[in-house]
């Protein structure tokens, strides 16, 4: 139910800190609803705008048009204003609940993390946002990416109607991470084998991670046993860090830096992922997004694993 209000991906994490279960730790945050969205669109016309556009013969026959069209589209959205109230009640809870700290102004639409349909990558996040104009434009820059091609034409691909895609937003304090990855519940290298995790890891925030860039740390880990087979050593010289004014910043991996996935912490994180599976009833290997702060790993993502 919470999907359909909030989206998704905080509907997800909601329902791991709902589960109230010990050692699992996520960043607290909360949900800007999918109907903020829509009010958006519709006080400044861009509802018809949408409507017009899909009925335009050459956005589904013309790539080049269809591109161009949704980057004024996306413009579109992200420069309409926002309504004054609603950005209100926003900073008022990130200066309440969040304690003013810069966020994670992340999308969650309802149209992703989903069992057969994760929509990963397809929607915008922006880390580290400071001060409440910065986070007005940050909102409305992910309710815009709901409409990047890459999405459309994933949801084309899958069959799904575009005027049935909301976008809502999910907002998080930022933890600084030391290192991020992903766990994936499964051996993506031995099929057979129904007890390992695989896990990715870099170096700073996860965003080189997620999206692809340079070799990651990359381990084989049994939870039944401790046994670790290492795949791959992290190969990127940079990392990703929270710049003091806002955003991000890229700096050199300290020298020395060591191991990020050594055994204590693999299997730290194992336990904490394998302790909330059974929140989710789908019966898919999960595809979790995790943090490490110190010593410390946080989950900022949870979702059914969609490939092979």
């Amino acid at each position: 139910k919470d999907a359909t209000i909030y989206g998704t991906k905080a509907a997800n994490l909601g329902e791991i800190v709902t589960a109230n279960i010990d050692g699992v730790r996520v960043p607290a945050g909360f949900g800007v609803p999918l109907f903020f969205y829509t009010q958006h669109l519709k006080s400044n016309g861009l509802d018809a705008k949408i409507d017009a556009l899909l009925k335009e013969p050459k956005f589904k026959a013309d790539a080049a048009w269809r591109k161009q069209a949704l980057v004024e589209l996306r413009a579109a959205i992200a420069t309409a204003p926002i309504n004054p109230a609603v950005l209100d009640a926003i900073y008022k809870r990130v200066r309440i609940k969040l304690g003013g700290r810069g966020v994670f102004v992340r999308s969650s639409t309802n149209a992703e993390d989903l069992p057969g349909f994760n929509g990963a990558g397809l929607y915008d996040t922006f880390p580290n946002v400071v001060g409440k104009q910065a986070i007005g434009e940050a909102v409305r820059k992910v309710w815009a990416s709901v409409w990047t091609l890459r999405a459309v034409d994933e949801r084309v691909a899958f069959g799904i109607d575009h005027r049935q895609v909301f976008g809502g937003v999910l907002i998080q304090i930022g933890v600084n991470a030391t290192a991020a990855g992903v766990l994936i519940t499964k051996n993506l290298y031995d099929l057979s084998d129904e007890r390992s995790y695989t896990i990715n890891a870099k170096f700073g925030l996860g965003m080189r991670v997620v999206e692809g860039q340079k070799i990651p740390e990359q381990i084989i880990y049994d939870p039944s046993n401790d046994g670790t087979k290492i795949i791959s050593r992290a190969d990127d010289p940079v990392m990703l860090k929270f710049d003091d004014k806002g955003g991000i910043v890229e700096i050199p991996v300290p020298p020395g830096a060591g191991v990020i996935l050594t055994e204590p912490r693999a299997k730290a994180l194992s336990q904490q992922v394998k302790s909330f599976i059974p929140v989710f009833t789908h019966g898919q290997p999960l595809d979790v997004e995790w943090v490490l702060e110190g010593e410390t790993f946080w989950t900022v993502q949870a979702r059914p694993f969609v490939g092979g």
